[in-house]
């Protein structure tokens, strides 16, 4: 009995001693060349910060993927508004999503880097818009869209470009870690739904959650039931093909996709169905 407590009082000391000055050093020099620190969630809530966004130029955008006509608008460069947020000067570019929250729930997202690649910018204000207003609305079919209170538009950027996002009715932008989305989002296991993956970010995730991230103008796909438990494979394609032969007035648009492309997309939903998670 004297022996086993003096064997436990002897790895209680042990556990408490200092590391050794190897470790001690292993650990100094991990410190010293660790890279950028990784983006905590940072946001801008863009209508509370309506008077320290910058100052505004006027700009042209031909052929507005939204107009879809010649526009003409006051406008801040994004990179000014991105530098208003505290710690901006603290992240990597390269590891950084930006996410873009509208007032509808639509939240699409993009690389850092390709944000800043282009001549990106927050509109405050259309020159269309009537004396003593800051924007115009937009009918699309018989919906009226809300512009306000901003936009995200390019003057270097084609509106046929699909990983470039125009997003109205913008409210809040925030900075996240990229590894957060592709942790949550990216088949590891499985090489052969990598391309329905690239798909599904280009085209579905701005407006649908996968495992809680993502857009919600549109229902989570994922969790706690996979859309592919429910639909009927054949409806499911033809769904994402034509919404509107399936339901009365949908908000999701057709999407222009190729049936290779509709069954990249399927193929990925399946195989996220046995990868859930909150």
């Amino acid at each position: 009995m004297q022996r086993a407590l003096v064997f436990i009082l002897f790895l209680t000391c042990l556990a408490c001693q200092p590391a050794s000055k190897a470790t001690q050093a292993e650990a100094t020099d991990s410190t010293s060349q660790a890279p950028k620190a990784r983006t905590e969630s940072l946001s801008i809530d863009l209508v509370a910060w309506k008077n320290k966004l910058g100052p505004t130029e006027s700009i042209t955008v031909s052929n507005d993927p939204v107009f879809h006509r010649t526009k003409t608008f006051d406008a801040i460069p994004l990179a000014t508004v991105l530098k208003q947020i505290p710690a901006y000067t603290n992240i990597n570019p390269a590891e950084t999503q930006v996410v873009f929250e509208c007032e509808d729930g639509y939240n699409p997202s993009m690389p850092l880097t390709k944000i800043l690649g282009k001549k990106a910018y927050l509109a405050v204000r259309d020159h269309d818009a009537a004396q003593g207003e800051d924007w115009t609305t937009l009918q699309k079919g018989s919906e009226t869209k809300k512009i306000a209170p901003y936009y995200i538009c390019y003057t270097d950027v084609s509106g046929d470009d699909a990983t470039y996002k125009w997003p109205y009715n913008l409210v809040k932008i925030s900075l996240t870690s990229a590894s957060k989305e592709t942790q949550a989002l990216f088949p590891k296991d499985d090489d052969s739904v990598v391309k329905g993956y690239g798909l599904f970010k280009t085209h579905c995730l701005t407006c649908h959650a996968l495992n809680g991230v993502g857009g919600t103008l549109g229902p989570e796909l994922n969790f706690p039931k996979s859309v592919t438990e429910y639909w009927k494979t054949d409806d499911l394609k033809a769904f994402i093909a034509h919404p509107d032969q399936y339901r009365n007035k949908v908000k999701m648009p057709t999407l222009g996709l190729e049936a290779k492309e509709i069954n990249e997309i399927v193929g990925y939903l399946s195989y996220m169905a046995k990868h859930k998670s909150k």
